[in-house]
């Protein structure tokens, strides 16, 4: 069963299984896929670095090693801020209900770089909500990352951005230039023919 995000505005809770909106789903996409001369499809593999083994797909993964070369599992990893200190961890936005409380303008919502969307499916919330634009913190797996979220109303329903806040400095000219229309456009010389000349 798929997990439910519960909301509370006004004393009252809210609960919805999040429906993230997947780029493909709204586009569209296409496959290249490739056959042989039967029709049958090719299975995708890796030359080894010396070119003696044939890696198949799925058979390579990414990981982290210390530095005698041993797998380090990255739950034993401990996160650290810039000032040196360890991060805390973030509890997942699935373990508590949300507390929807403090409201953003427009400008502040279009004012970050969103990672994912997710649809609210909850008619009762969205009545709620109405016209605000309700700002809080979330995590979806937990952990020592999290991002500002919003819950907004659309014409389209529901929908939870979820995103990191973005600064836009105003770019403009070092110095302002006066142009002076004013000015007078030169005179066009004009060549006296010599017919000689043909």
């Amino acid at each position: 069963m798929a997990k439910e995000l519960t909301f509370t505005l006004g004393g009252t809770d809210y609960a919805a299984v999040p429906v993230k909106l997947e780029r493909k789903k709204i586009y569209g996409w296409t496959d290249l896929v490739a056959t042989t001369k039967d029709g049958e499809v090719c299975a995708s593999a890796y030359l080894s670095p010396d070119d003696a083994l044939i890696i198949p797909s799925g058979g390579l993964k990414q990981g982290t090693v210390d530095d005698k070369g041993c797998w380090v599992e990255k739950s034993t990893l401990t996160a650290y801020g810039e000032d040196g200190k360890p991060l805390p961890l973030q509890p997942s936005a699935f373990d508590a209900p949300i507390a929807l409380a403090a409201t953003a303008t427009i400008d502040e919502f279009l004012d970050n770089d969103w990672e994912s969307v997710y649809q609210i499916m909850n008619a009762d919330l969205a009545a709620a909500v109405g016209d605000k634009i309700y700002k809080f913190e979330f995590s979806y797996r937990g952990g020592v990352n999290h991002n500002d979220a919003y819950l907004v109303n659309t014409p389209a329903g529901l929908f939870l951005f979820a995103g990191d806040k973005q600064e836009f400095p105003l770019v403009s000219l070092k110095e302002e230039t006066t142009i002076d229309d004013n000015e007078e456009e030169p005179a066009e010389e004009i060549d006296e023919l010599d017919f000689s000349m043909f």
